[in-house]
């Protein structure tokens, strides 16, 4: 962009970039100009208010430019009515402000198609594509919050969430709620022992939110009007995350979360859950038991950490009378064998 040029060669963007500074300090030597009631030099204005020549001359220049006084043939100044800075100077400013705002509103509208052109790209002919950057995946999730019209689902497996994040999350689900959108939200049973998990769901479920929990569940995932979903990238960084696109597999993970929210159990907020672990967490521990999974397997699928998870184990050993993991599966079959 050229901008606006006047007759002297200065472009719209020099007046609008001198215009602030340059009327503070040179209203006082117009106003003695104008009480003078005659020509004066340069060094008669600096002497009247008290400035050094180099500051006189400075302001000579500003007001010149300003097209606030005029030189005679003598090389004294005179001072002109301001109507003159008002049509010249003006104008040119307004116009370098308008052609800016224009220049912005294209930079904008580039950077939006070539946002466009990166998720075309990141999806490909399939549908789905890697978002490696966290704080891209970040901006895209922000983005699709923004734009979500009628549903939004998520599954949040791992227990309890850090402050920091269910403030971010309290802030934009607040926001899509406000516009009518559904919210349903799946947590692991091991959430409701979390206080801070419990006043966030709280907050959102008098908002209209709905909340469930589950004792088991598979991984994250994030469903925006069964149009698009979220699902972590494992094995491309922490933080990475899979952008899909494709009808057909967000139909195919929405039936997923449709089939777990189904089972799951209502997220009551007023109960603080005693600290016993409950029966279908008991049953999971002791299927995946059953199945020769190790603790630490178990403790990530469950939301648990491992400690807390071989207590559990312990107290079910006990509970059969077991003392290795052997007869623990052991009686377990048995049992089953029994009521069956």
């Amino acid at each position: 962009m050229t901008g606006a040029h006047d007759i002297t060669g200065r472009t719209a963007a020099d007046w609008a970039a001198g215009l602030p500074r340059a009327l503070d300090g040179s209203c006082a030597a117009y106003r003695w100009a104008v009480g003078h009631g005659g020509e004066f030099t340069c060094a008669e204005a600096a002497a009247a208010l008290g400035l050094t020549p180099e500051q006189g001359e400075r302001t000579i220049a500003n007001l010149l430019a300003f097209r606030m006084i005029r030189q005679t043939n003598e090389g004294r100044y005179l001072p002109i009515e301001p109507d003159v800075a008002m049509n010249t100077v003006l104008p040119l400013a307004e116009l370098e402000v308008l052609e800016r705002q224009a220049e912005l509103y294209r930079l904008r509208e580039e950077l939006r198609n070539a946002s466009e052109q990166f998720c075309e790209n990141r999806s490909g002919s399939s549908g789905w594509g890697v978002v490696q950057d966290v704080v891209t995946v970040r901006a895209l999730l922000r983005e699709a919050a923004a734009n979500a019209s009628s549903e939004v689902l998520a599954i949040q497996p791992g227990g309890p969430r850090s402050t920091h994040e269910l403030r971010e999350a309290e802030e934009r689900d607040r926001r899509m709620l406000a516009r009518g959108v559904r919210m349903r939200v799946l947590y692991q049973h091991t959430a409701r022992f979390d206080s801070n998990t419990r006043e966030h769901a709280a907050k959102l479920i008098g908002e209209g939110a709905e909340f469930r929990t589950a004792e088991a569940l598979f991984d994250r995932l994030i469903i925006f009007d069964r149009a698009t979903a979220f699902v972590p990238a494992r094995g491309e960084g922490p933080g990475a995350a899979t952008v899909v696109r494709d009808l057909a597999l967000v139909s195919f993970l929405h039936s997923c979360f449709e089939h777990a929210w189904i089972s799951a159990k209502e997220f009551d907020t007023r109960r603080v859950v005693p600290h016993v672990i409950s029966d279908d967490l008991k049953d999971e521990i002791v299927t995946m038991l059953v199945a020769g999974a190790k603790d630490d397997a178990i403790a990530r699928r469950l939301g648990l950490s491992v400690r807390t998870c071989r207590k559990h184990i312990g107290r079910l050993m006990q509970r059969f009378g077991a003392t290795s993991r052997f007869q623990l599966g052991y009686a377990v079959r048995e049992m089953q064998q029994d009521e069956s």
